[in-house]
């Protein structure tokens, strides 16, 4: 039963409106389909849901019902495709602490909802192996809400509202007599009926209720069989103790299938949101890597809309590659570096197998953002371009690349003439603003292969890939002119220009080693600064 299809068993009837249409036709609509929610559309796609407790919520504010419900959505919308399991949205559901799941088709348009009352249903066979009992998963610590059968409705919907409840108990004399439910609030506010009249006029009796010893099997055929979604506890005298919903029930489900439940409680999830690094948990299907969960901390970063994704998502397709390949053969990453965009983030964690028809495992991943780090090993902070130590080492691979496939590269060394005029005659801060303009500048006019670098002072690093020194002095040419045509501004809105002098070597015209190869550009750079003059 688990491996059934959603778009098998997702409902749709009565459960969709276009988010222009007012909170009253939303009502109705609610009253019908009897599942809690309505679903909101811009066309065929959906935007966001309003549940019951939402509806008692904005009521009990005083909005004006011929608003219309678009205006009032707020929550993160969890979807996920037709195309998944029964089990994989149980799954998500409890990952994500909601009480349906939106369902839709590879384009998003909507397909329907499945709650947890539907998929109780489907798995209410497996409750026949097991042996626990109401007490075992009701809630002790949580003080029931009650009323008198003489109290008002106005005081219900406040009830509901501000302790966010989804019903209360209406108790005479110790025993429940009734119970009235966000689902009856909305029927009262959908028929008008003031909020003056006593709850015993409009709450659901007879009630249905369970002892601490009653099997949870029994409680759940129950459920399914009325329709109903919590049952009151009572103890041996008959006294209200308690409620217990489909939610509890759901939270609670331990059998042999806890290879797709995979229940964390809900305070380490809080917890594992107050840390400082990002987190997030991937379910492996074989056929797809689908992000099932992560912290606070991801989602205000990426969006809500990584919940049910693939994991390409979040990580480019060939890193991702990689990666998976690592851990199917080490069942673990460490300390390993992807970049997103302009960021780079240190990855580690570690993978849980699960041998199960749907799913082969869970990836949990502690992503680290790592970009200042990077940017301070690699990046010159003044000019924003690659920093000596990154220069020297991507010239140490390239003459590895070059002598390996016996291909040629070049290097050049530039400076700025008279930079020390400069800063005494118009400032350090002026010295400063020229070097930013000049590697801005510089980037610029460079292919894209190429790779420009701070080398040191006023002095500038540039290596050309595949480039003999005819390449080489073409576009240093260019650049040159580039540079000669310019005005560079320095302090008080002033411009000045600049010359710049450079000297060219080439892999392996000119030498074979980093060495020689820099003392060989250097000599050229100041033979052409001895001339007092910028050229090639």
């Amino acid at each position: 039963m688990l491996n059934l299809l959603l778009k098998e068993v997702a409902q749709k009837k009565d459960l969709q409106i276009q988010s222009s249409a007012s909170l009253r036709s939303l009502i109705e609509l609610m009253n019908r389909n009897q599942k809690g929610v309505v679903v909101i559309l811009d066309d065929d796609s959906p935007l966001g849901i309003l549940t019951e407790r939402d509806i008692v919520e904005i009521v009990h504010r005083g909005a004006d019902l011929d608003d219309a419900a678009g205006k009032y959505l707020k929550k993160n919308l969890v979807t996920t495709r037709g195309d998944r399991t029964i089990g994989y949205a149980l799954n998500l559901a409890l990952e994500n602490n909601i009480r349906r799941v939106i369902v839709t088709d590879k384009s998003r348009k909507f397909l329907g909802i499945v709650t947890l009352q539907d998929l109780l249903k489907y798995i209410e066979e497996d409750f026949y192996r097991l042996t626990i009992k109401v007490k075992h998963i009701q809630k002790k610590e949580k003080l029931l809400v009650s009323m008198s059968p003489d109290e008002k409705v106005g005081n219900a919907l406040r009830q509901l509202a501000e302790n966010r409840i989804s019903a209360i108990p209406i108790i005479d004399d110790g025993t429940p007599i009734g119970i009235i439910t966000e689902k009856d609030i909305l029927r009262l506010i959908s028929e008008r009926v003031s909020l003056e009249t006593r709850v015993s006029r409009c709450m659901s009796s007879p009630v249905d209720i369970a002892t601490p010893d009653t099997p949870l099997v029994e409680v759940v055929e129950v459920m399914n069989y009325k329709n109903i979604r919590r049952i009151v506890v009572v103890d041996n005298n008959g006294s209200a103790v308690g409620i217990i919903t489909i939610r509890d029930v759901m939270e609670n489900l331990e059998s042999d299938y806890s290879q797709f439940l995979e229940k964390k409680l809900h305070s380490a999830k809080e917890i594992l949101n107050l840390l400082p690094e990002m987190l997030i948990e991937v379910t492996d299907t074989e056929k797809d890597q689908l992000i099932v969960w992560a912290n606070d901390k991801v989602i205000n970063h990426f969006g809500a809309d990584i919940i049910d994704s693939p994991v390409t998502r979040l990580f480019p397709k060939e890193q991702w590659k990689k990666l998976y390949k690592r851990v199917l053969k080490f069942n673990k990453i460490e300390h390993y570096k992807v970049k997103i965009d302009e960021k780079f983030f240190e990855l580690s964690g570690f993978f849980v197998k699960i041998f199960s028809s749907s799913e082969k495992g869970r990836l949990h991943i502690i992503m680290r953002d790592i970009t200042e780090d990077i940017k301070l090993s690699t990046i010159d902070p003044l000019t924003n371009i690659y920093n000596r130590r990154f220069v020297n080492g991507f010239m140490i691979k390239e003459v590895e690349k070059c002598k390996r496939l016996k291909k040629q590269f070049s290097i050049v060394i530039s400076d700025v003439d008279e930079f020390k005029f400069i800063n005494d005659n118009y400032g350090h801060l002026s010295g400063d603003m020229i070097l930013k303009s000049l590697a801005h500048l510089i980037t610029d006019t460079l292919r894209s292969m190429d790779v420009a670098g701070r080398y040191g002072g006023d002095e500038f690093m540039i290596i050309l890939p595949a480039a003999d020194s005819s390449v080489a002095a073409s576009v240093v040419e260019r650049l040159r002119n580039n540079i000669a045509s310019a005005k560079f501004p320095i302090i008080k809105d002033r411009t000045v220009d600049v010359c710049v002098s450079f000297g060219i070597a080439t892999f392996p015209e000119d030498a074979v080693s980093i060495d020689d190869l820099l003392i060989k550009a250097d000599e050229r750079l100041y033979k052409d600064k001895a001339r007092r003059k910028s050229q090639v």
